[in-house]
């Protein structure tokens, strides 16, 4: 049950990213496709039976050490990381450093963790 409902707010986050990026607001979309992005980490950590961590930084380190199991590959990981960073970036600094090519980022990493759920 608690793997369906992480699928399902990917699936709405991606839908909250595609309006936002339609209109221009590419700091709002980037963050919508960060929170897609987590909850696909969360659903693929519970199909493979592994708790999730308590805090974004501890998933990410979660998934680089059990990579290989989970079939994840390290650029995913490293870009999850980045993408991080663009979305604290985006939501909490006073000067944007998010550009469109970030878009393309997200883009990578949300369609192969989409694979893996």
């Amino acid at each position: 049950m608690e793997y369906e409902l992480h699928v399902q707010r990917a699936e709405n986050a991606y839908k909250a990213f595609l309006i936002l990026k339609k209109e221009g607001l590419i700091q709002d979309a980037i963050s919508s496709r960060h929170h897609a992005i987590i909850h696909l980490c969360y659903a693929i950590l519970l199909k493979n039976g592994i708790e999730i961590p308590k805090t974004h930084s501890g998933l990410i380190a979660r998934i680089w050490k059990m990579r290989e199991q989970l079939g994840v590959h390290e650029r995913v990981i490293g870009l999850i990381s980045r993408l991080q960073s663009l979305r604290e970036s985006g939501d909490y600094g006073v000067i944007v450093s998010v550009e469109e090519k970030d878009i393309e980022i997200v883009e990578e990493v949300y369609r192969a963790l989409k694979g893996l759920v």
